[in-house]
């Protein structure tokens, strides 16, 4: 018989994985779309970054809203307005209102990602949450990373808005599930009101971090029809500053708040930032092989989009594997060694497509010899991400758990934001100096894999547990 808590987790984890499918499946969707709503690239590619920045940007907000009213509260707000934003974006017969409903849908998203693993840690005693996570982890990778096949799937047979409405039974039966068996938060009640000066300033911060790497342009268009519009690219040194700025008066204002949006005490614990750390540098790394593979294996191996999506599925797969078997383990032996074991086999994964181990990709290559490099990745997945969670969630207190889980979601969507923005600057760039799109493909693999490598310092700087 199956008891409460396992109802729990099937029920953060519908939410988990439409929140998580929705970052990845819209990617292959944009030529559809800029056809059926006769937009532009540079108008569709808005369709990826404004729900993403929706979630980066209020993550922190929703977590501490959750710690001051209520997680059950929070989460189903969260599957009403997901619901709402996936039918708004199915129904879009226009780019603007497409753009706005992706907003809405990101918002919703936000809501449940933050309050996901918080559920699961309240809901679950300490020997159980590492294989609770351990699930939730592998619900969260094959959402990422299962979006070019589902997508191609639905597309093909369906339409683009096929993949939106689907959401809305998947969401109703997750709605169901947590006004069901999620019970209500005892409630404490605050004598300070929200944070609202540190949501403002924490939003233009993480804006900020993601336009460093590619910063933005400002245009002009004057109404004189002598003068051409004029644009003023914003230099990376600028926005360094920037960054830097709105990070210090961040600080301080967060510092002398009473009630603040982000407990500045948690980063004295070492194994709470240091896993924090690694989970940044691991997303970074594996982001380039959602967004540059199906390139890789359309352009050059000639695959159709239903059978290039389908190759994909070697990396959820092996996580599907992998991420329950880590979390139990994780429980006995600790995370930080199966943290070690996935960042190491991640780069070398990478560094094998790079041809720095082994011949590299390219149009010579064989099917086996790129699968087994993404299983590795996959596998890499499986051992990091759920040891690396409970580990994170399990140093906290319980009356932070809101804010723990909300920073668990940030620091994962602010990885594959930058990630993505990295590893296009890198190939554009290595692709305009050598012409040679599989050198280029390489290079940037490469540099995924010194990411990896950064999350392999900063899980051994994690120190053993006590």
């Amino acid at each position: 018989m199956i008891t409460q808590k396992w109802w729990v987790l099937a029920a953060v984890a519908c939410g988990t994985f439409m929140a998580t499918l929705d970052s990845s499946i819209v990617n292959i969707a944009l030529p559809s779309m800029t056809k059926a709503l006769s937009a532009d690239l540079s108008s569709v590619k808005w369709v990826v970054v404004l729900y993403l920045t929706a979630i980066t940007c209020t993550l922190l907000p929703f977590g501490r809203l959750s710690d001051l009213y209520g997680r059950r509260r929070v989460f189903v707000a969260g599957f009403a307005t997901f619901i709402v934003g996936s039918g708004l974006c199915g129904l879009s017969g226009q780019i603007g209102w497409l753009l706005f409903s992706r907003f809405i849908q990101g918002l919703g998203a936000s809501m449940l990602m933050s309050n996901g693993p918080a559920i699961i840690t309240s809901s679950f005693p300490s020997g159980e949450r590492g294989k609770a996570l351990g699930t939730l982890a592998m619900v969260v990778s094959i959402g990422l990373l299962s979006g070019p096949a589902v997508g191609g799937f639905l597309i093909t047979h369906f339409g683009w808005p096929s993949i939106f409405l689907v959401n809305i039974p998947v969401g109703l039966m997750g709605l169901l599930l947590v006004k069901k068996f999620v019970a209500a938060d005892i409630r404490v009640e605050s004598r300070h009101p929200f944070d609202w000066v540190g949501t403002l300033l924490q939003s233009f911060f993480l804006l900020s971090v993601m336009f460093l790497v590619e910063p933005p342009a400002i245009s002009f268009h004057p109404t004189s029809p002598v003068h051409d519009h004029a644009t003023f690219p914003i230099s990376r040194l600028l926005m360094f500053l920037l960054t830097i700025m709105l990070g210090a008066i961040f600080v301080k204002v967060e510092s002398m708040s009473k009630a603040p949006l982000f407990d500045f005490s948690l980063l004295k614990i070492r194994r709470f930032w240091t896993a924090n750390l690694a989970a940044y540098f691991v997303f970074v790394a594996f982001s380039s092989i959602g967004l540059l593979m199906p390139f890789f294996l359309e352009e050059v191996f000639h695959f159709t989009t239903d059978r290039a999506g389908l190759f994909m599925t070697a990396v959820p797969a092996v996580v599907f594997v992998i991420a329950p078997i880590s979390g139990r383990l994780s429980d006995h032996v600790g995370s930080r060694e199966l943290g070690i074991l996935g960042t190491l086999m991640g780069s070398l994964g990478l560094f094998s497509l790079a041809g720095i181990f082994g011949n590299g990709i390219s149009q010579h290559s064989s099917a086996i010899s790129i699968l087994i490099p993404l299983a590795m990745i996959g596998g890499a997945t499986g051992f990091f991400q759920s040891p690396n969670n409970n580990l994170i969630m399990g140093v906290v207190p319980p009356n932070k758990l809101g804010i723990a889980s909300a920073l668990l979601a940030t620091i994962r969507n602010l990885g594959l934001a930058t990630g993505v923005s990295i590893s296009t600057l890198i190939f554009t760039w290595r692709h305009y100096v050598t012409g040679d799109f599989q050198q280029a493909l390489r290079f940037t693999f490469a540099v995924a894999g010194c990411f990896a490598l950064l999350a392999t310092v900063a899980t051994i700087a994690q120190g053993r547990r006590p």
